[in-house]
């Protein structure tokens, strides 16, 4: 015997056939089964139930037994396993025919758009299923009057991942772009729903970031600059004008020198003279006595015999120095007393 294992695919609502061919001699029997997908029960199929039509031949010259199974109107719990067993008294045979939807590509979905690079996006995307490669489209008005296929295909690994991300490059920088991702299979294509966009980033040129830090520079420099002028013109203001008014008020030592006169009869300042004029004892009047004159006691009057003891002081009897308004008190005079008033005479 010959055994043949395929897989077809059709749609819904289609006709399938599955043709068997078996060498076998004698003629043998055949049975056909059903298993649907994801299930581990086998039916029978039976000639004129469920759209199914079995037709069984045999040609005794070349040995070959022909089995044809036809099922019209394909529906979708119709997809699945089917067998066929051809028996005779030598043993037995067994064929299987996979039978698959004809589907186009599921709809990638989880689009997402990274912008971070120069020039150039990177497109990720979620597989949908029956994919079996994809191309990634772009415009610059989302997709309304142009659209672009970027050239490189990415092909659906055969460790069936689902995630799938590719870099677009030679964008033009500073441009809104959107994408979108369009799976492939045999049977037809799907385009993901939604087109998703980011701004394509364009590095700065080092003539751009110079100019930049020139300006800041410059910038910086100004302000200082203003602010060191303004405190300048502040500082000469203020101290401008007290100075001024230091140079209106006389200094300290003048003025102790006009108010202030040396104790000892010398003026200050060495040979300069004072404002107030040295007392002159050449030109202090000689004493006028206003005298209460009682009993025997008499002033003695200055005389030529003692002119050079004396000087131009006036000596009074019982005391050596005479004193301004000084009190003489006598032995003979009592609660009397001579007072002497010195008068001095200014000069002109």
């Amino acid at each position: 015997m010959l055994d043949q294992n395929q897989t077809f695919y059709f749609s819904q609502s289609d006709t399938i056939i599955l043709s068997s061919t078996f060498i076998s001699n004698p003629a043998p029997t055949f049975i056909w089964t059903f298993q649907p997908y994801k299930s581990f029960d086998a039916t029978d199929l039976r000639n004129g139930t469920d759209g199914v039509i079995i037709q069984n031949t045999f040609e005794a010259s070349n040995l070959t037994a022909i089995s044809v199974l036809t099922r019209t109107s394909l529906q979708e719990r119709w997809f699945g396993l089917y067998n066929v067993t051809a028996t005779n008294n030598q043993g037995s045979a067994m064929l299987s025919f996979a039978v698959r939807e004809k589907l186009n590509p599921g709809i990638p979905n989880s689009l997402l758009i990274v912008c971070t690079k120069p020039h150039s996006a990177e497109v990720s995307w979620i597989d949908g299923g029956q994919s079996q490669y994809y191309h990634v489209m772009f415009s610059t008005d989302r997709f309304l009057n142009s659209q672009e296929v970027y050239p490189v295909m990415i092909t659906k690994d055969t460790d069936e991942r689902d995630v799938y991300s590719q870099n677009i490059e030679n964008l033009d920088g500073g441009h809104v772009y959107f994408f979108k991702v369009v799976a492939y299979n045999k049977y037809g294509n799907t385009t993901s729903a939604d087109a998703v966009g980011c701004n394509v980033y364009t590095p700065r040129s080092s003539g751009t970031d110079n100019m930049y830090v020139v300006g800041v520079v410059l910038a910086v420099t100004g302000v200082l600059t203003l602010l060191f002028s303004v405190g300048i013109v502040l500082y000469s203001r203020r101290y401008g004008r007290l100075c001024q008014r230091k140079s209106q008020v006389p200094k300290q030592n003048e003025c102790h020198d006009m108010q202030l006169s040396d104790r000892g009869g010398r003026p200050q300042g060495g040979n300069k003279r004072s404002s107030y004029q040295q007392l002159d004892t050449n030109e202090v009047a000689k004493p006028s006595v206003y005298s209460e004159i009682g009993g025997h006691h008499h002033v003695n009057p200055i005389g030529p015999d003692n002119e050079g003891d004396a000087g131009k002081y006036e000596s009074l009897e019982g005391r050596s120095n005479a004193n301004v308004y000084e009190e003489l008190n006598t032995t003979t005079s009592g609660n009397r007393g001579t007072y002497i008033n010195t008068t001095i005479a200014s000069r002109d």
